[in-house]
């Protein structure tokens, strides 16, 4: 573990971007959806911490429910401090809040005889002292969106077992097919917080501007709305809520088949 907070210390430890005064401001909502019976995500959110948090469980009975709060659960623990007091690019805490909910996971999982019992976590965090400053962490299929002077971009790739064969492709249209999220395989997770001995989250370093949008959401999100669509809700949303209500109108106007999540934030010049 040691080696692994070194190689994430030597990845965040570079020269910072040059930063503007700003803030965020968010919106959030979590739903069960049309078809489900009960909701197995969970979203955490600490704007003093600068930290934002999507997970979407897996597993028997209340096992995915249970996955996806504890991970949400160890980042709080980690992360309320009390107000003035957040600061630092704390990469090492977030990951350290992911491996712990994973042994909760594994353990809870054992006791109970749970095969499939896990969850996802996309991660979005800033240095609460310079907040341009920040890095994405993720695990399995929930996503980042980005919307920056116009343009949308994902800023994160799905673990999943389709995604994974796609980008081995050289020809398109095979790597297209093997991509969608129609295809059964696009479902088929290869990383997830709970299903191995320690997480292998993948990290990213980035620099937020003022009046960048990031959407965070669970795939009861993508799965209906693609990066196109969700790239032209939050360009024409004017506050973190517009943006989370127009998506939310669009996933329920797709019959809303599965639990859904958006975590929205806007980062605001002062």
């Amino acid at each position: 573990m040691s080696s692994f907070l070194d190689r994430l210390k030597s990845l965040f430890g570079g020269a910072d971007a040059a930063d503007g005064p700003m803030h965020f401001e968010l919106a959030t909502v979590t739903d069960r959806g049309l078809s489900r019976s009960d909701n197995q995500d969970s979203f955490f959110v600490n704007r003093q911490s600068c930290i934002f948090a999507v997970a979407d469980g897996m597993g028997g009975g209340q096992g995915g429910a249970f996955a996806s709060e504890w991970i949400c659960e160890e980042l709080k623990n980690r992360f309320d401090v009390p107000e003035g007091s957040a600061s630092g690019l704390r990469v090492g805490l977030a990951d350290e809040a992911l491996q712990a909910a994973n042994a909760r996971i594994r353990e809870y999982a054992a006791a109970n005889e749970f095969k499939s019992m896990g969850s996802t976590a996309v991660v979005l965090m800033a240095d609460p002292g310079k907040p341009s400053r920040a890095a994405v962490a993720h695990v399995g299929d929930s996503r980042i969106y980005r919307w920056r002077k116009g343009k949308g971009t994902l800023l994160t790739r799905d673990h999943t077992v389709g995604n994974e064969l796609g980008s081995a492709f050289a020809n398109q249209s095979q790597a297209k097919s093997l991509q969608s999220r129609r295809n059964p395989l696009a479902h088929v997770l290869t990383r997830a917080v709970g299903i191995g001995f320690k997480v292998r989250a993948e990290w990213r370093k980035i620099d937020i501007h003022p009046g960048d949008r990031y959407l965070l959401c669970t795939d009861g999100v993508h799965d209906v709305l693609n990066d196109e669509q969700v790239a032209a809700l939050m360009g024409r949303a004017k506050t973190p809520a517009q943006a989370v209500a127009a998506v939310t109108e669009k996933v329920v106007a797709c019959g809303a088949p599965d639990n859904y999540t958006i975590v929205c934030v806007f980062a605001v010049r002062d």
